[in-house]
């Protein structure tokens, strides 16, 4: 049996356990980080596999883990690492649901503001979980690269979930990642074309040239010094494999 299929069948059959080490105030997400392992590949999701596995089951109870969560006695980090997960996991969550009559999310009515999660213990849509929540607690805007709308033009969802331990780095790293990416930045000569997450997202970037610059390996001058950008179309066909 390959190891992946195993270990969630592991789970499985461990549904009802607690996910929450009460000693450590930890939340333990070692099951959603088993999903994404086995069925997300270069920022793909196998969304079909999910919905006709174990994982499904794994998922739904990753995800009642997630509403009936406490974040008494977490650093911010593991705060931080929690929602983040808990946004990717729920928007997996409901493309799954919707799988395989899903296209794209944006052809979902709601899809970001009316379906709403327990999280925590407070009802949100993504909109506020991402708007409400995680950008005026946080103030990260590197956290845009982390959370993950199931569209081919999102920054790639990662085949890992996040943990509190080395999170800042791992953070970088996306940020990195993204911004020299074809959805991130394109250069030709003059001409800078950047994703619309700067433009969406403007004030949470601050001066855009500047967070550019930081991050791209090859234009970073170039960048810091432009007076404008275009902006890339936006693929929102579903980042399915």
């Amino acid at each position: 049996m390959h190891p992946h299929v195993l270990a969630l069948a592991t789970l499985s059959l461990s549904l009802s356990l607690s996910l929450v080490s009460p000693a450590a105030h930890a939340f333990d997400h070692a099951p959603f980080d088993t999903i994404l392992r086995a069925h997300v590949r270069h920022g793909r999701v196998d969304y079909a596999a999910i919905k006709a596995g174990s994982s499904h089951a794994a998922l739904n109870a990753y995800i009642k883990a997630l509403g009936d969560a406490s974040l008494s006695g977490m650093n911010r980090n593991a705060k931080l690492a929690f929602y983040l997960n808990a946004y990717n996991a729920l928007v997996i969550k409901s493309v799954v649901d919707r799988w395989p009559q899903i296209s794209s999310v944006v052809k979902v009515s709601g899809f970001f503001d009316r379906s709403r999660f327990k999280v925590a213990g407070r009802a949100l849509t993504l909109n506020q979980l991402e708007k409400k929540v995680i950008l005026p607690t946080f103030k990260d805007p590197r956290v845009h690269f982390a959370l993950v709308c199931a569209a081919r033009s999102c920054p790639p969802l990662g085949s890992r979930a996040f943990s509190a331990r080395g999170l800042d780095g791992v953070l970088q790293k996306l940020a990195r990642r993204f911004v020299n990416s074809r959805h991130g930045v394109q250069v030709q000569g003059e001409q800078i074309r950047v994703s619309k997450l700067f433009e969406w997202y403007a004030k949470d970037f601050g001066n855009v040239g500047a967070f550019l610059g930081r991050y791209h390996r090859q234009h970073g001058a170039k960048l810091v010094a432009a007076k404008r950008f275009s902006y890339l179309k936006y693929d929102w066909a579903l980042n399915k494999r």
